[in-house]
């Protein structure tokens, strides 16, 4: 019965899902195909504009156990040509260190994955995607700031910013993104609308959360305000979903707090 079942949905399927060892100009892709997924990209990519114009209208556009591609153009070139998408894979592209404006333009987007990238910086246009739940940026060891207007990504659930050592701290107002249900790990700015009190509304949060840079935290009402003091011991978990609760720097949070509590009346 399994059997039957797998086949008849490949049967139905077949023109809308494709998956491909390499993508190419020889590629024999449908222009009915919405799904697209692929390990490798022949090169150089400015031979495979007419199958982008064959796929044009492709919803996904995924890599899978996708071998370390180097292309600095790959970035501009598939975001010329696929305006539809819904799912978009830049995992592993060695040469992306900038990600083009134009990504603004895919207002349909809701999973975003750029991990093991070079890039630095992303985009302000970045933020028009409003319909962007996941956004992935595991292991960009050379990323050092987020987007400014973030907080716009009203829809966003999950962020991860693991691995990401060089990223200075959270954009401002994180508090806003009400909907986060994972969050990999808070960067503490010195600023207060990057301060550690953003934390308070995400009430959402699951899985795992860490929190660096705690020695931007200035005081121990900027702490109360984010809630990191409600538990009976400092480092239990604050957060009632999260299952793993890591805090670094914690030597110098409890000193910026019993200071505060021993100074003078």
């Amino acid at each position: 019965m399994h059997d039957l079942v797998h086949d008849l949905a490949t049967l139905i399927g077949a023109k809308f899902y494709f998956r491909t060892e390499k993508f190419g100009k020889e590629t024999k892709i449908d222009n009915k195909t919405r799904h697209l997924s692929f390990n490798n990209i022949s090169d150089p990519m400015t031979d495979n504009f007419e199958i982008f114009d064959r796929a044009k209208h492709l919803r996904t556009f995924l890599t899978f156990n996708f071998t370390p591609f180097h292309n600095e153009m790959a970035a501009c070139i598939i975001l010329l040509n696929l305006k539809c998408l819904r799912v978009l894979s830049f995992q592993k592209f060695r040469d992306l260190n900038a990600l083009p404006d134009s990504i603004g333009e895919l207002i349909h987007l809701s999973y975003l994955d750029l991990s093991s990238t070079t890039i630095k910086t992303l985009p302000e246009s970045l933020c028009n995607l409003h319909n962007l739940q996941t956004l992935k940026l595991y292991h960009c060891y050379q990323l050092i700031k987020l987007p400014n207007g973030m907080q716009k990504l009203v829809n966003l659930r999950y962020l991860d910013i693991r691995k990401t050592r060089k990223l200075e701290d959270m954009p401002r107002e994180m508090s806003k993104l009400n909907n986060l249900q994972y969050l990999s790990c808070f960067v503490v700015g010195k600023h207060k609308e990057k301060g550690i009190k953003e934390l308070r509304t995400l009430t959402n949060l699951h899985g795992s959360l860490s929190i660096s840079k705690l020695e931007n935290v200035s005081n121990n009402i900027e702490a109360s305000q984010a809630k990191i003091m409600e538990s009976d011991i400092l480092g239990l978990n604050p957060f009632s979903n999260t299952k793993i609760f890591l805090v670094f720097n914690i030597l110098q949070l409890t000193t910026t707090l019993l200071g505060e509590l021993h100074q003078p009346l």
